[in-house]
């Protein structure tokens, strides 16, 4: 059975001295999620208390995959903490760090410019099913006092929408609770690399005039760009907005997210796009972000036989290419830009009696 990690509220405030009220409060909004997932009091497995992360609870559930179930209140900047405006939990995947989704509730609109509450519910998060496709890592940067309050704001609506179509991603909050993987406690059942590596980088830089850096709602220009966290070495640009607008998270993620999908590609084909050839070499569309490796074979037109020799971060526009050498192609069909190559099914090394046929 799978295990629901349960830590206590983080509290993004500037006040260390939280009331008891707003403890009471943010405990009552983990039970009403615990409640939402099926999970009871009795199916509590432990409770740490000692060390860094005393108070975190630990629940069997009935999934197939353990998660952190980290809940956030977020409190108005120079303002008595006496009152949160957002409350928000996301559910956050055990062995990699990866987001499956985020909720949240406005508490106090006055404070914020009107936003939307969230549409989906946490047992529906929980329920999702995500394709084999790129992770992506958002890293916000900003200019302005309310800067952690209006940067996780930003990454609890874009994470979110990349969450809700399909797309698995690590956030600035996602990555606060992993800092205590509780490694000592709990061993999780499947052995993967943590936490996992996002192969898509969402740069967002944020700023506000002079006299707008001190309010708790801004106005701002953005610019939004990708690259390959593999390399992370080039970028391209997605959005640049230079006239300052109202601090508005839900329409960011959604003009980002519509730029984003044209980069994500499913991590199951094997089919590889031949984007450029210089004499004994081809350069492909995808590189190690889609489990290609130095050495890897391929096969082309006409039985053309290939190996990735490099990795380049930079070939006609694609963030994640790789360089292939050709071993043997057809004199009258060789291999042009355009062409599709696969996977080299062959196994080696070659036994006696699949010598003289090339496809086994």
């Amino acid at each position: 059975m799978a295990f629901l990690i349960l830590p206590p509220t983080f509290m993004i405030t500037e006040n260390p001295e939280i009331p008891i009220e707003v403890k009471t409060r943010a405990l009552a909004y983990q039970e009403n999620l615990l409640n939402q997932l099926g999970v009871s009091k009795t199916q509590q497995q432990s409770l740490i208390t000692k060390g860094g992360y005393r108070g975190t609870r630990i629940f069997n559930w009935n999934k197939s995959y353990d998660a952190y179930l980290p809940t956030y209140f977020l409190f108005p900047v120079g303002k008595p903490q006496k009152k949160e405006f957002i409350q928000t939990a996301s559910l956050v995947r055990y062995k990699d760090c990866l987001q499956l989704g985020a909720v949240w509730n406005i508490t106090d609109k006055e404070t914020v410019y009107p936003l939307p509450n969230s549409n989906a519910q946490i047992f529906q998060i929980a329920e999702r099913n995500f394709p084999e496709s790129s992770p992506i890592k958002i890293n916000i940067i900003d200019d302005f006092r309310s800067e952690e309050r209006m940067s996780n704001i930003l990454n609890i609506f874009l994470g979110e929408k990349l969450s809700e179509k399909g797309i698995l991603n690590i956030t600035n909050l996602s990555r606060i609770v992993c800092k205590g993987n509780f490694l000592g406690d709990l061993k999780s059942p499947v052995e993967v690399e943590y936490p996992g590596k996002a192969h898509r980088i969402i740069i967002i830089k944020m700023k506000s005039e002079l006299s707008q850096k001190k309010i708790n709602w801004p106005k701002i220009t953005y610019e939004a760009q990708i690259n390959s966290g593999i390399f992370a070495e080039k970028n391209k640009d997605l959005l640049n907005e230079k006239t300052p607008q109202l601090f508005r998270p839900d329409l960011i993620s959604e003009n980002i997210v519509s730029k984003v999908l044209n980069e994500i590609h499913d991590l199951k084909l094997e089919e590889f796009k031949v984007i450029r050839r210089y004499r004994g070499w081809v350069y492909l569309n995808k590189g190690r972000a889609f489990h290609l490796a130095i050495g890897t074979r391929l096969i082309g037109p006409e039985n053309s036989r290939l190996h990735i020799i490099r990795f380049s971060p930079e070939v006609n526009s694609e963030i994640d290419s790789s360089i292939a050498f050709i071993r043997y192609e057809d004199e009258k069909r060789p291999i042009v830009v355009g062409d599709i190559l696969k996977i080299d099914p062959t196994l080696f090394p070659k036994t006696k009696n699949s010598a003289n046929n090339p496809n086994k």
